[in-house]
């Protein structure tokens, strides 16, 4: 299983701000944060603002910050949300994709099954168990806001 890159920086991107989850994170300080240019940034911003996981508050005090605890984000989620629009292998588009061995394949339904087993195993992981231990020592430029 490979995730996009996109759902890489935005795990990265909860991870930072589960870290201080009470404070807000300007798009250019989480772009530093998790080295990644800040047009994709926002763009992730906007994503999981969407999906809830993030809210963000405009202004000079504005910024970004999680939606809910971090306890209560399963990781699961988050990447169901991200890889929403991606399938596993062609036969698994919505539209049934153009493979050749369909409908005899029996492979799609072993697929299907390793598929939910790998969302499952990390439906049972929360972002707060994903936070590094001993807390904030790598925090870049915490100082920004």
């Amino acid at each position: 299983m490979r995730l996009l890159a996109a759902t890489d920086f935005s795990l990265r991107l909860l991870i930072r701000l589960a870290e201080t989850p009470t404070r807000h994170r300007s798009t250019e300080h989480l772009a530093q944060a998790i080295g990644v240019p800040r047009n994709h940034v926002h763009k992730i911003v906007q994503d999981l603002a969407e999906a809830g996981f993030v809210r963000t508050i405009r202004g000079a005090q504005g910024g970004v910050m999680l939606a809910q605890p971090a306890a209560a984000i399963r990781i699961g989620a988050v990447v169901r949300h991200l890889e929403r629009a991606q399938s596993l292998v062609e036969c698994f588009r919505p539209d049934g994709g153009a493979c050749c061995m369909s409908p005899e394949c029996r492979l799609r339904a072993t697929l299907a099954r390793a598929h939910e087993a790998f969302l499952a195993s990390l439906d049972s992981t929360s972002l707060e168990e994903c936070l590094p231990a001993g807390g904030m020592q790598y925090m870049v430029g915490d100082a920004l806001a």
